[in-house]
């Protein structure tokens, strides 16, 4: 079963073809695939099926732009839908979750982020792209 994090539940909604390297990007694509087609996941708050792609990811399991950072990330992007690590979802299940996200909890989880200040993320686009 596929692990996805918390904050990359956002990242795959709002996905548009770009990334780190080519091989994020085809690895994104395939994830989401898979789980558009049905294939459930289990949720984690640590290295997942995104990140195993990641030119970013460190020997240990941790991340070049603060392991801390996306540590919190998850953690927020977890109470703003009201899910927890372990917990198996559906990707159905949680588009419509994430059809639910205020202002608020997007910036709990996306303010700052690289994406957001590049702005290939926000929640006019994410409302957008879940329609």
């Amino acid at each position: 079963m596929r692990e996805i994090r918390g904050h990359h539940l956002f990242c795959m909604a709002l996905f548009a073809g770009h990334g780190y390297s080519q091989e994020f990007v085809e690895n994104m694509a395939a994830v989401i695939r898979e789980l558009e087609e049905g294939e459930s996941f289990c949720l984690v708050s640590r290295q997942d099926s995104v990140c195993a792609a990641c030119p970013n990811l460190l020997p240990d399991g941790g991340c070049t732009h603060g392991t801390e950072d996306v540590l919190a990330r998850d953690a927020a992007a977890f109470q703003v839908l009201g899910l927890a690590p372990g917990q198996e979802a559906s990707w159905e299940e949680t588009r419509s979750l994430l059809q639910k996200v205020t202002a608020d909890g997007f910036k709990q989880v996306c303010g700052g982020c690289r994406w957001a200040r590049e702005g290939l993320c926000s929640l006019a686009l994410l409302q957008k792209q879940l329609r």
